[in-house]
């Protein structure tokens, strides 16, 4: 049965944490959806790339048994400490890449993240960092990129420093 968020709303905690866990993982997404929001209808430059702000529904989250992911700083690096691709659109892809794989470990996407931080050597390369977003991220976050003289390796040139996500439990 497909419930709405205003079917929800009406629900007591123990009613909503007892639906189905298909159930209360589509809800999530809705959730999600509803919390991202622009500051103006105006339309900008920043389309597709990011909302202005999350309002984060505690209520809702609790009720569908939501948990927060927090994922760890992530670069272009291996596990093993070598840098995976020698360009910079090559190291952006592995980068979003390796926090794809931290999401998928934890249970959720990019579809269910909430912020992003991502730092970059040379901001010169805005767009193609951009571009290489779009292919991973189709639901906006709120979202910042800062550009920073150095990484921890001197030929990295990006850092996700911040992804924060959401999940399900069974």
């Amino acid at each position: 049965m497909d419930h709405s968020l205003a079917d929800l709303d009406t629900m007591t905690l123990t009613e909503a944490q007892a639906l189905p866990y298909a159930e209360r993982d589509r809800l999530l997404d809705l959730i999600i959806a509803d919390g991202r929001h622009q500051s103006t209808e105006m339309v900008s430059y920043r389309n597709g790339l990011y909302c202005d702000y999350f309002e984060e529904d505690m209520v809702r989250m609790l009720k569908v048994r939501a948990v927060k992911i927090l994922c760890r700083g992530t670069t272009s690096s291996g596990f093993d400490g070598v840098i995976v691709g020698e360009s910079d659109a090559e190291q952006y892809r592995a980068a979003f890449r390796h926090i794809q794989t931290t999401l998928e470990a934890a249970g959720s996407s990019f579809q269910r993240v909430v912020t992003l931080m991502v730092f970059l050597t040379n901001m010169d390369n805005w767009p193609l960092l951009n571009d290489i977003y779009r292919e991973f991220v189709t639901d906006t976050p709120c979202r910042a990129v800062i550009g920073t003289t150095g990484l921890a390796q001197k030929p990295l040139s990006i850092e996700i420093v911040e992804c924060v996500a959401y999940r399900v439990t069974p």
